[in-house]
């Protein structure tokens, strides 16, 4: 009998430290007005705002990021700019808004660029 409820305890523990492991995969993207509302850390979508210039200072980079609606939202990241973050065709951003400093304080910024996932073309295909 005990042997079975140490099983079914390991067995939670395990399911438990596999789910707060994944956790923050598994966020799913919030429009701008929810990301400035919530409290919590959110994940975000938006592309480069490309009139605005790449800052960067006192250890951190700042951009203005659009969503699909055209809001702008100013993002603020501690860290290395990414390198390709100019060609980037959208990108992701997570973290929280800081209502004192008026930035979404990103604990990290993924880039998406189209040339990567585009399909390769072949000799073959260049030939016809």
């Amino acid at each position: 009998m005990t042997k079975k409820i140490l099983i079914i305890l390991f067995a939670t523990a395990c399911g438990a430290f596999a789910f707060y492991s994944l956790k923050d995969s598994l966020r799913t993207y919030v429009p701008f007005s929810e990301a400035i509302t919530t409290k919590r850390a959110v994940q975000i979508l938006g592309t480069l705002d490309r009139n605005e210039i790449l800052q960067h200072k006192g250890g951190y980079y700042t951009l203005l990021l659009k969503d699909k609606d055209g809001t702008v939202l100013r993002i603020r990241h501690r860290g290395i700019k990414p390198v390709n973050i100019e060609h980037a065709d959208s990108i992701v951003a997570r973290g929280s808004f800081n209502v004192e400093s008026g930035y979404f304080e990103a604990e990290k910024i993924f880039v998406k660029c189209p040339s990567r996932y585009a399909k390769k073309t072949t000799t073959t295909e260049n030939n016809k």
